[in-house]
């Protein structure tokens, strides 16, 4: 570098000019980095939270078939005490 500005000495600002640009770079990828690992865990969070919710609406769905099962039962064993 300094070489370069001994024979011209405007070649600073091509120094400064790679510094910033490849800091932002830099910092560009780190960020999309971070957002990519966000994006996937927030993903599989939310596949978790449904498979849970798939799984709690088929065991209340399974115990609301017992309980009309019983019912009908019930109303069955009524109908012939009466019949």
């Amino acid at each position: 570098m300094y070489e370069t500005m001994d024979v011209y000495p405007f070649s600073w600002i091509f120094y400064i000019i790679f510094i910033f640009l490849t800091a932002f770079v830099f910092l560009n990828m780190m960020v999309g980095v971070v957002l990519d690992v966000m994006t996937r865990e927030t993903a599989q969070e939310e596949h978790e939270n449904q498979e849970s919710n798939h799984q709690a609406l088929v065991t209340q769905i399974s115990d609301l078939q017992a309980q009309v099962a019983r019912l009908a039962d019930k109303i069955d064993a009524q109908q012939d005490r009466k019949g």
